[in-house]
């Protein structure tokens, strides 16, 4: 081969080097680019507990540490760093294809509300994201089965509801007992945290017929007041507007009074 001939072949191979290695990866599931942060699930924690909940994203796997803007004092641990599972026929971008177990003890005196953090990484930090931190004397664990009126989920106002949307199809009910010309708030928190969650929100009658719903009121998140008629129980439903579900369809109904 002549010297000439050489450095075309050389420079071709060298050219192709890229698109082989971006076929691979294509292939493998990888994605090229900076780390990105999806979001925390559960997004909900509370003061004076330690708090489990796995961070997903792109390109986390060498993640150094979770870092607190507001509170620099504040230390999570990682727990384990790795591949998350992609939904099939889901773009891996809006999901996520790396994930991290995070623990994160919170003092008891720590204020309810936005908590933001990112990720940073030896590639690098993340943007920013929320947690939202809810007071333990208001906080609910949504509990399995709850998909319907004959097994609701009982509650008292005030609360804020941490639940999940497991599956496609499935529906959270909550019931609360209320009184005449009491006047409730209630709101869903999901998208804004990074919730895949688009939900709807909907209040019954106890004989369940619809006294309001919403869906899409703030961003794709519901809210709504509503006067109660009568005194009695009321049931609230949660669900996805297009029937899906999953472990990364997380939310906070948030139920209060006027």
């Amino acid at each position: 081969m002549s010297c000439i001939r050489s450095v075309l072949f050389l420079a071709v191979l060298a050219a192709a080097l890229p698109f082989c290695r971006a076929a691979e990866d294509k292939k493998d599931g990888k994605t090229n680019g900076p780390p990105k942060l999806i979001g925390a699930f559960p997004f909900a924690v509370s003061a004076g507990a330690t708090n489990k909940f796995k961070v997903r994203g792109l390109n986390l796997t060498n993640a150094t540490a979770l870092r607190f803007p507001a509170v620099e004092t504040l230390v999570a641990e990682i727990k384990s760093r790795g591949k998350a599972t992609v939904p099939e026929k889901v773009d891996v971008k809006k999901v996520g294809d790396t994930q991290l177990e995070v623990e994160l003890m919170l003092p008891k005196d720590f204020p309810p509300g936005d908590l933001a953090f990112f990720v940073s990484t030896s590639d690098g930090d993340t943007s920013t994201n929320q947690l939202r931190v809810i007071e333990r004397a208001i906080l609910f664990d949504e509990k399995e089965p709850n998909g319907g009126f004959r097994k609701p989920n009982n509650i008292k106002i005030p609360r804020m509801v941490r639940g999940l949307i497991e599956a496609a199809n499935d529906v959270d009910v909550f019931q609360f007992e209320g009184k005449a010309g009491q006047k409730i708030r209630v709101e869903s928190l999901s998208v804004r945290y990074g919730s895949s969650l688009d939900p709807i929100v909907t209040l019954y009658g106890s004989k369940g017929h619809t006294l309001i719903t919403n869906d899409d009121a703030t961003g794709a998140d519901a809210f709504f007041r509503f006067a109660l008629t009568y005194d009695g129980n009321y049931f609230l439903s949660i669900m996805d507007a297009h029937d899906l579900g999953g472990a990364m369809h997380g939310y906070v109904l948030v139920v209060g009074e006027e």
